[in-house]
């Protein structure tokens, strides 16, 4: 059970079915932004520490715990915003991995300590805060989208002192600001790496910069190649599907097919992977059972933790099969007659 505030609402994070977060119109609700850089930035898979700076409902963070099974902490200024993040992440369940912060960036290198992340992320205010007509009239969006708590240096200062020599941080912003970025970075130790641009459409400028450095690395910058949002229809393109489809999951899946059998397979496309089958396309079994529909999945953070869950399941009777589906089923109903 979660409690929500005011308007506040519990949405599904992208096309995840299990994870949920807390979002409200008035206060707060993620943006691409948040997208691009969780898929954007490296994460260690196994095992770390990462800190994510300016974490708003801790989206990034959560985004983040699909992707690593490390250590994640979250620091957000604004204590509306925070307690959002905290009740989403006690939702999900994912206390024992994401810790949230409330504080200033600012002191976040001496409250957490120097050097000990593997990685920090950070969604910073893109805009400066010198036309104060400008600023959005709602605090809290102010305070997102404005440099009125924390400067871009501030950001990129804390971020250095926070990671471990060779750890990389990675930051989503504005083209416009890419040369102070790499100004700020190298003047903080922290050599730019890895640089994406992304264009809302061919043809048209880049609106959005990601960008990757390590602490004290050497000089070498890779130009990735560009990416395109929407395509000549306003459907995003299927790069862009794929990241709000899939963020870099893993599922084992179980379809039932024409004839009533079980067939159980891995993929990291769900969606597409189940249209293969029904083209005929698919595995061998369900090309002459057709159609075919999903009546169970799960997701996982790496392609071998799918795949035994696919082995396992593989092993059991038709009868343990049928039990086994009835009582997860039965559980993500008792989940969502709780919302």
């Amino acid at each position: 059970m979660v409690e929500l505030y005011g308007d506040e609402r519990l949405d599904y994070l992208l096309a995840d079915e299990e994870m949920r977060i807390i979002q409200s119109p008035s206060v707060f609700s993620f943006s691409l932004d948040a997208v691009l850089l969780s898929h954007f930035a490296y994460v260690p898979i196994r095992k770390g520490n990462l800190v994510d700076l300016c974490s708003g409902n801790g989206v990034i963070p959560l985004f983040l715990s699909k992707r690593t099974k490390g250590k994640i902490i979250g620091v957000e200024i604004q204590e509306r915003l925070h307690s959002m993040a905290q009740r989403s992440i006690a939702y999900n369940q994912l206390d024992g991995q994401i810790k949230m912060i409330h504080g200033d960036l600012k002191n976040a290198p001496q409250e957490l300590g120097y050097g000990k992340y593997d990685v920090v992320t950070c969604n910073p205010p893109y805009f400066t805060t010198s036309n104060k007509e400008e600023i959005n009239e709602n605090e809290h969006f102010a305070i997102a989208r404005h440099e009125i708590h924390c400067s871009l240096e501030d950001v990129i200062r804390a971020s250095s002192q926070l990671v471990k020599q060779g750890g990389k941080v990675a930051l989503v912003h504005r083209p416009g600001r890419l040369l102070d970025i790499v100004t700020l970075m190298r003047q903080y130790r922290l050599e730019p790496k890895r640089l994406q641009f992304v264009y809302p459409k061919d043809g048209k400028e880049a609106n959005t910069l990601l960008i990757e450095g390590t602490k004290d690395g050497s000089p070498d910058l890779k130009i990735l190649p560009p990416l395109v949002v929407y395509q000549d229809n306003d459907e995003y393109t299927d790069e862009l599907k794929g990241f709000y489809m899939e963020q870099n999951n893993h599922y084992f899946y179980v379809v039932e097919c024409k004839d009533c059998t079980y067939y159980a397979g891995y993929t990291n496309n769900l969606q597409k992977r189940i249209s293969v089958h029904n083209e005929g396309k698919g595995a061998k079994y369900t090309r002459a059972r057709r159609p075919v529909s999903l009546i169970w999945h799960e997701v996982f953070t790496s392609k071998t933790e799918a795949m035994q869950k696919e082995y396992w399941f593989k092993q059991l009777s038709r009868v343990q099969k049928q039990a086994y589906i009835r009582r997860e089923q039965e559980k993500q109903n008792e989940i969502t007659k709780k919302l």
